[in-house]
């Protein structure tokens, strides 16, 4: 009896030790270097259909300007929710263009904010002396799917969002994800495309995929090896309940 008992919690012992995760499984950028210097390489993001654009345009009359604005300029401190960004901004169709009032169509699909910018700039300017206008992208949204804490979609106000923000915003990775393997799902005008991205390698920085753009999907798988832990933690509580339990029969029975 002692013999089968002491066998029983020896591979409940071996079990738990082989359920351990170790460094190599879940640090990010891993290297041995103390100081490691990445260039950035971030890319420029051209509008789409169905992304939608803020425009602001300002100018010494308000009466005059507010004609080419969507919704009126007060309580700007006011943090807008999605959707009211959604309604008061413009809408790019599926043509590429937008309608600003009095201005009429613009195609934007392709240009960049900043390109779009100097559009809507030289076009006020036929209208307003001494006008300005202010283009911003307010359908920058990021969705974190899989093993994550949160998995969820975000919304992002910051034109050079990088995958780790992306992450932490979800509450990181758990444990049991891959991260050696995270999938990328980016749109590139009528196709997907799908990266698979390795971020335990420092040089993930330098990938063209490490600043995010509006509308990407990131998806963490679990890794087989720590879905093989995960059910070892099942089996060593089931084992560990029953060597409990043969312990209590056996000092019973004596």
């Amino acid at each position: 009896m002692y013999s089968k008992l002491k066998k029983l919690l020896l591979i409940v012992l071996l079990l738990q030790l082989s359920a351990c995760y170790t460094v190599e499984g879940v640090n990010y950028l891993q290297t041995n270097q103390d100081k490691l210097r990445i260039p950035l390489t971030p890319t420029e993001y051209k509008v789409q259909p169905s992304d939608i654009l803020n425009i602001k345009v300002q100018s010494r009359d308000p009466d005059q300007s507010a004609f080419f604005n969507s919704s009126n300029t007060e309580n700007r401190n006011i943090q807008p929710n999605p959707a009211a960004l959604f309604l008061d901004g413009y809408s790019i169709n599926k043509e590429g263009t937008i309608n600003l009032p009095i201005v009429g169509e613009l195609e934007v699909s392709g240009l960049t904010v900043a390109e779009i910018t100097e559009l809507v700039q030289s076009e006020i300017d036929k209208y307003l002396l001494n006008a300005t206008v202010q283009v911003k992208l307010t359908s920058f949204k990021i969705s974190v799917l899989g093993d994550v804490k949160n998995p969820g979609t975000n919304y992002v106000y910051n034109a050079q969002s990088t995958i780790f923000e992306a992450l932490s915003a979800a509450g990181d990775m758990n444990l049991s994800a891959k991260r050696k393997d995270v999938k990328l799902i980016r749109q590139v005008g009528r196709n997907s495309m799908v990266v698979n991205l390795d971020l335990t390698s420092p040089f993930i920085i330098n990938s063209p995929y490490y600043f995010l753009h509006p509308n990407d999907v990131i998806y963490v798988e679990t890794s087989k090896p720590n879905l093989f832990r995960n059910n070892i933690g099942i089996l060593t509580l089931i084992l560990s309940a029953v060597s409990t339990g043969l312990l209590i029969l056996n000092f019973a029975t004596n």
